[in-house]
């Protein structure tokens, strides 16, 4: 039997081949596991992604505007911004001169009216005195205006006496003078009688031819005359009764034109009352619109107004406030592009970048409302959608000093998606649209 014997020579060769076989199959293993384990954990790990925005802080409610319907002149400014007021506070006051000028000017016109309707209803009514009532006193009519409108009460009542005197003398004049005709009336008849007696006497002497003709004829012109002389005074009387009757009838309608015109001269007062009632109660609104008032209980947000003695215009914000106790939120700016990936209900981070970020922590909001319709931003003509995130009253970052306008960065949770899809999306979306190139 012979034996085999091997040679250091031959071995050595034969351990290093198997070596390099031993580096190279453990390498490859490793990369079959590391390329098998990635691919692995690449197609099922769940990672979630996020849609990042910009945002401000906001009031929920809106920040309210102070603003002034008539505008004026600036007298004061009282307060600054981040002072707390409450609802209904003077903040800012207007120059007050002119609509307290303006209102002087009505109540002054206001109160002489007053006076001169208390005398035209004393007219109209056949009143001895003026009587001022309540309504006339609380338009400010003063003793100085009741005695002036009494003088001219008093004064006119006396030229109607004085006319009315007049009116009754002349009435008294014309009975008079028809008493002295009815005397003449009866003196006429009588002679006219005894003319007649003396006539018929002698007409049978006539007819007797026992005196001449000529006596009779004179006696019947007597009759004649005396007969003309009845009727011119029954004429008399007649024309002096029509005078009573005329300066009667003067009398009654020198009373009922004083009434008439009173009346007339009353409802024309009574409109022109009516009328500055109406611009003095308007005249005083606006005086009391000259101290501008918070509408609401706040923290004064912002400023407009700086210059005493400015100008400000009819319904110009002269200064905003934030609502006391309303819950802030946060208005984030979406791209268009990432509209589909956000809706209400969605979780969103939210970080406070006006905060030391080592000791401000990120907190969780919610999203409530996603505009339907895109914006335009008027400065860069971009194009966004406006979401709205609720922050919690209860966060750790609700005790700092969050204020409407403060800036935050928004981070919107998407859906989960693997590892995997991430990375081959890229490709995916590459290769939809080489496909679709013509």
């Amino acid at each position: 039997m012979t034996r085999s014997a091997t040679s250091p020579r031959s071995a050595r060769p034969r351990d290093k081949n198997f070596g390099v076989r031993s580096r190279v199959f453990l390498a490859s293993s490793f990369a079959v596991l590391l390329v098998v384990g990635c691919g692995g954990w690449a197609a099922q790990a769940k990672l979630s992604g996020a849609v990042i925005a910009h945002g401000t802080v906001a009031v929920r409610t809106q920040i309210k505007e102070v603003q002034h319907r008539d505008g004026g002149i600036v007298e004061d400014i009282l307060v600054a911004p981040g002072a707390k007021v409450e609802a209904g506070a003077v903040v800012l006051r207007l120059d007050q001169t002119q609509t307290r000028a303006e209102l002087g000017v009505l109540r002054s016109q206001l109160a002489e009216l007053g006076g001169r309707k208390a005398r035209l209803i004393a007219e109209r009514d056949g009143l001895e005195a003026i009587v001022v009532d309540k309504e006339a006193r609380g338009d400010g009519v003063s003793e100085a205006i009741v005695d002036g409108e009494r003088r001219l009460f008093e004064e006119n009542r006396a030229t109607r006496d004085a006319q009315r005197k007049q009116l009754q003398a002349q009435i008294d004049q014309f009975e008079e003078e028809i008493r002295g005709l009815e005397a003449q009336q009866t003196s006429n008849s009588e002679e006219r009688t005894l003319v007649a007696e003396d006539l018929d006497r002698l007409m049978p002497l006539v007819r007797k031819q026992m005196v001449e003709v000529s006596r009779t004829r004179t006696l019947e012109r007597d009759i004649a005359r005396l007969d003309g002389l009845a009727g011119e005074l029954s004429a008399n009387i007649a024309r002096a009764r029509g005078q009573i009757s005329e300066s009667q009838l003067k009398l009654i309608e020198l009373d009922q034109q004083v009434r008439t015109d009173a009346q007339r001269e009353l409802r024309d007062v009574e409109g022109r009352i009516s009328e500055l009632h109406e611009r003095a109660v308007a005249a005083a609104d606006k005086l009391a619109r000259m101290d501008v008032r918070a509408p609401i209980g706040g923290t004064v947000n912002e400023v407009r107004v700086h210059t005493i003695g400015g100008v400000i215009a009819a319904g110009e914000t002269v200064m905003t406030i934030v609502p006391k106790g309303e819950d802030l939120v946060v208005e984030a700016r979406l791209s268009p592009v990432d509209i589909d990936q956000v809706e209400p209900g969605q979780t969103a981070k939210l970080r406070f970048s006006a905060f030391n970020q080592r000791t401000t922590p990120e907190i969780t909001g919610t999203v409530e409302v996603v505009t339907a319709a895109a914006s335009v931003d008027e400065a860069t003509r971009q194009a966004f959608y406006l979401a709205t995130v609720r922050i919690p009253r209860h966060s750790e970052i609700s005790q700092k000093s969050i204020v409407p306008g403060m800036p935050v960065d928004v981070f919107l949770q998407t859906k989960e998606r693997t590892a995997l899809s991430y990375l081959i999306k890229p490709f995916t979306d590459q290769m939809q649209r080489a496909l679709r190139e013509e």
